[in-house]
């Protein structure tokens, strides 16, 4: 009788994961936009295409020590300059892994930055802070450094400081984790997601889309030739992505 039950769960858990992401599905079709799950229903990817570039979404187990459970993960390459290297990240979560880079470079006595340690904790010890002082919101919420101060500020006061603003209201929480940053030519977002809900991931999307438009303008500053990607940098991302597109399995 055990091994009876032990296979009804078994089924009945097979079909509650493949019916939790029927909601995602729908919502990508909806948006022309590809969607793949994986074989074990813990994860799936949604790829989208406009302008000769591909935004990649992906939901499931946390990658980083800091965000426990599952997370949301963005990232579309704009072969921005190297040298644009900002990070905004919560203000809680910020002052967390500031104390945490402390702690471990100061109890290991190192005077080398461990180069396997992820980037949003080694720049956290690298990098100047942008002063958000003009808008008390953001600053009460969020925190923002770059490789020069001076772009990360232009960056959230551009379209990307109003879509923080809002989805600082019920999307991101205090204690959501959240990043998003530039570096190697990509922007990445990463965030605590417990349940990949589509109104959730669409108002992920509309952060996103600010966070590049307000990209537009500073590579626009530093040399009109890294910015060919400007004229679809504000597309709501509604191209069905080419049938052989390859998939990037890259890991985040």
């Amino acid at each position: 009788m055990f091994t009876a039950l032990k296979r009804l769960w078994a089924r009945c858990s097979g079909r509650n994961r493949v019916a939790r992401f029927d909601a995602v599905q729908d919502w990508a079709a909806r948006s022309g936009f590809r969607f793949r799950k994986a074989a074990d229903g813990l994860r799936f990817e949604v790829e989208a295409a406009s302008g000769g570039k591909t935004l990649r979404l992906e939901w499931g187990p946390s990658q980083r020590s800091y965000i426990e459970q599952n997370e949301l993960r963005m990232r579309v390459d704009l072969n921005l300059p190297g040298s644009l290297q900002m990070l905004v990240l919560t203000l809680p979560l910020m002052e967390r892994l500031e104390s945490e880079t402390f702690e471990r470079y100061t109890q290991d006595a190192q005077t080398i930055i461990d180069m396997s340690t992820p980037e949003e904790m080694r720049w956290l010890a690298m990098f100047p802070k942008a002063d958000l002082s003009f808008d008390k919101a953001l600053r009460a919420r969020f925190g923002a450094l770059g490789a020069n101060p001076a772009w990360a500020l232009a960056w959230i006061n551009g379209p990307l400081g109003p879509q923080l603003t809002r989805a600082a209201q019920d999307l991101i929480g205090p204690d959501v984790p959240f990043v998003l940053m530039t570096m190697r030519g990509r922007i990445y977002l990463r965030m605590q997601l417990d349940e990949p809900r589509p109104e959730a991931l669409s108002r992920c999307l509309e952060v996103f889309d600010a966070a590049m438009q307000s990209v537009q303008q500073i590579t626009g500053e530093i040399s009109p030739n890294d910015a060919e990607w400007a004229s679809t940098a504000s597309t709501s991302w509604q191209t069905q992505l080419p049938d052989d597109e390859a998939t990037d399995s890259t890991r985040f």
